[in-house]
């Protein structure tokens, strides 16, 4: 097979994506996975209703804690087990009726809730019947959903027979005029017209919207509540670009707001910059992304400036130090000395918190010149000892230790990042070496330093050499094919921190679909600037199967510029399951289990290598024209299935994506002895190149090895890939949870 050039998908910016929006995926989908959007979506109930009055509904929504409590998922259950699991709690319910026998309120609630979700499951199979009889008075028992009760009980009505439906939609017009129910009753009923108005925000809008600029592209009101209520469709540049040529002079300030969000998440920064920014209302969150887009489209000059007038503009917004920061990066790329030196003053004098970074920078362009670094430096290590840059000197004084055999000395340095800068992005990585170096000299604090790492920072590769070194079976770089530790996912789900109760209600009970038609519904329109809308939007876009927006908002959490206030939600978002459950999503679980099986590997290896890969964006591709999940160039498809003797495929398809990834996968394995470092660099460089590195430097050290790959990519990929496919372990295999519980 000839040489063959990859790019990871992280190459390749957002552009790529080839689908977009939000995607349908339902927790509980049919038996034949041809969820109908309308019925997903949507809710029902039967004949007749008794009206829910306001009180009885604001009552259940304010007794939000029963309401956001656990319910049983079933997330390792087949869909046919879920569903017998689903019958009998929800029959419960009957039962327990018919005797007269009261039961507890969250035992009330859950059968509730299995009623409704079970009906929603017949509706998606396409049993109205039985969906009508677990809906009939659930309104009443289940407040809080009331609205899609009947919603769901419309959609019933009208799977038996169309002319059934209107009464039960005309009673959610009047009992619920301002809900999203009302906005599905109005589309039914044909009153398209009325949604636009009353319900921009609303899906149903999008879907009308569209049909309308089919037959009249240049409308002005269509174009414009697509671009300040659906700026993220894959469609809409075309749409910004009709607007800003023909309506440039009709569209509001607020409105470039959105037209450029639009621009600038397609990454097409000068229009971003130079035709919507330009216009858009100069508040710090615009002015910040105008002087990005210009910074990313070459205007270094122009973008110094729009970055200098948010820092004048508004100094005491959590942008002002990150635009100076960006600042120092213009004037150091130009290794103008004098402006880097005026700058990291001001974060010095103005931004405490901020300053050990910009001086930093100042170091590395002075180190680059020739300068008087040594003199910043002591400044960062004295005046900012516990800072990130202060761990990271102090690293880098511990490898030029190491490297002179001074072990004991750099062992103490590595005590000292871990103490003094815990949080530093480099405490992971100084802390494992710190213990093998202890290990190589025989030192006694090896085994405490590794069970540091896992326990400080569980998240990180360290963490999964730190549990190598401690004997765990996670496997080695050639052994991780071999390790086979059952992987169970998760049945419950905590809370949001933004959203309705509503909404939270939804996801809570696996209605994903419905929870992301909500979420646009109560957000749209309006920018997302707190944590916790980032992350609320963050975990239903992946629960939505819309991964690649998704997980990036889900990872900004990392490093989003916030007040002090938000950074404590932050620091509750990070503790939080939901965290790293989203961030570590089992997407295509069942796929990825059988074809690893079938090739002998290690499924939480694969799984890790497709989020690395394409973030679970199967219809994906790269700028190296690789494909689907596993990202498979053309030329690499057609020679396996060559191998394979299949003539038809489809790269695009996630089953035979991930059967033919998991075949090359076990073919590089092969190639390289099952050395599982060398097979993922081969998965993302090719086979040739990394010969030629094991020709050049050999492999007896692994990890020496990994530092000598002359491709920073490459050498990224392999400790992402790894990295990915410990925290899989970490967060699904309960052997490691209960090793890392013991340590903690």
């Amino acid at each position: 097979m000839s040489q063959l050039t990859r790019f990871s998908i992280l190459a390749t910016s957002i552009v790529a994506i080839a689908g977009g929006g939000y995607q349908a995926y339902n927790f509980l989908q049919s038996d034949n996975n041809a969820t109908s959007p309308a019925i997903a979506s949507e809710s029902i109930a039967t004949s007749s209703l008794t009206p829910i009055s306001q009180a009885v509904i604001s009552q259940a929504r304010e007794s939000t804690p029963s309401f956001r409590s656990s319910f049983n998922l079933g997330a390792n259950l087949s869909k046919s087990e879920r569903r017998s699991q689903l019958e009998i709690r929800a029959q419960a319910i009957e039962s327990s009726i018919e005797s007269g026998i009261e039961s507890g309120i969250e035992s009330n609630l859950d059968k509730n809730r299995s009623r409704y979700v079970l009906a929603n499951m017949y509706l998606v199979n396409r049993r109205p019947s039985e969906a009508l009889a677990l809906l009939t008075d659930l309104e009443i028992a289940y407040p809080i959903m009331a609205e899609y009760v009947l919603l769901k009980r419309s959609q019933a009505l009208a799977m038996i027979n169309p002319n059934l439906a209107p009464d039960t939609r005309n009673q959610i017009l009047q009992d619920y005029p301002q809900s999203f129910a009302a906005a599905e009753a109005l589309y039914d009923l044909g009153r398209f017209a009325e949604v636009l108005s009353k319900f921009p925000s609303h899906p149903r809008s999008r879907a009308i919207l569209k049909t309308e600029l089919a037959k009249s592209p240049n409308r002005f009101d269509l174009l414009i509540h697509m671009a300040v209520y659906f700026n993220d469709d894959r469609a809409i540049i075309p749409i910004l670009d009709r607007l800003v040529k023909s309506y440039a002079n009709q569209i509001t300030s607020e409105q470039w707001s959105a037209i450029a969000q639009g621009y600038f998440d397609r990454g097409l920064y000068g229009k971003a910059a130079n035709l919507a920014y330009i216009r858009a209302t100069p508040d710090p969150n615009n002015l910040y992304f105008w002087g990005r887009s210009l910074q990313r489209s070459n205007n270094k000059s122009q973008a110094y400036i729009i970055y200098n007038r948010l820092v004048e503009k508004f100094p005491t917004h959590p942008l002002a130090p990150r635009a100076i920061l960006r600042m120092i990066d213009i004037a150091g790329s130009e290794n103008i000395v004098a402006n880097v030196n005026k700058l990291s003053d001001r974060l010095v004098s103005g931004y405490p918190n901020t300053a050990a970074e910009g001086l930093l920078k100042k170091f590395n362009l002075l180190t680059k010149l020739g300068g008087n670094a040594q003199k910043v430096r002591n400044q960062i290590l004295s005046n900012y000892p516990r800072s990130n840059e202060a761990g990271i000197l102090t690293w880098q004084s511990a490898k030029d230790l190491a490297k002179k055999r001074n072990y004991k000395a750099a062992i103490a340095l590595t005590q000292k990042i871990t103490t003094n800068n815990p949080q530093a992005e480099i405490t992971a990585e100084a802390g494992y070496w710190g213990g093998k170096w202890a290990k190589q000299v025989g030192g006694s604090t090896a085994k405490r330093a590794f069970e540091l790492v896992i326990s400080k920072h569980p998240d990180s590769y360290y963490a999964w050499r730190s549990a190598v070194q401690l004997g765990w079976q996670v496997g080695d770089f050639t052994t991780v094919r071999n390790v086979k530790l059952p992987l169970t996912q998760s049945d419950f789900r905590m809370p949001l921190p933004s959203g309705s109760a509503t909404l939270q209600e939804l996801y809570l009970l696996g209605q994903d679909r419905d929870a992301s038609d909500r979420w646009q519904f109560e957000t749209r329109g309006k920018p997302l600037r707190t944590p916790n809308q980032i992350f609320t939007d963050g975990v239903i876009r992946v629960r939505t199967n819309d991964n690649l927006r998704g997980l990036r908002q889900i990872e900004s959490m990392y490093w989003l510029d916030v007040t002090d206030a938000e950074k404590a939600d932050i620091k509750n978002i990070l503790k939080s399951p939901t965290f790293s459950q989203t961030l570590y999503p089992t997407l295509y679980w069942e796929q990825i289990s059988q074809w690893s099986s079938k090739s002998n590997l290690n499924s939480a290896l694969v799984i890790g290598l497709i989020r690395q890969e394409s973030r679970f964006e199967s219809q994906i591709v790269s700028s190296a024209e690789a494909v689907g999940l596993m990202q498979i160039i053309p030329d690499t498809a057609a020679w396996i299935a060559g191998k394979k003797g299949v003539k038809n495929y489809n790269l695009r398809n996630p089953e035979q994506n991930v059967e033919f990834g998991t075949w090359y996968l076990d073919y590089t394995h092969r190639e390289f002895g099952n050395n599982t470092m060398l097979a993922l660099a081969s998965y993302n460089a090719g086979p040739g190149r990394v010969k030629q590195w094991v020709n050049s430097f050999g492999v007896n050290d692994p990890e020496e090895f990994i530092e000598r790959i002359p491709y920073d990519e490459t050498r990224g990929y392999v400790r992402q890939v790894l990295g990915n496919y410990w925290n899989y372990l970490r967060l699904y295999s309960p052997q490691i949870q209960q090793q890392i519980t013991q340590i903690n």
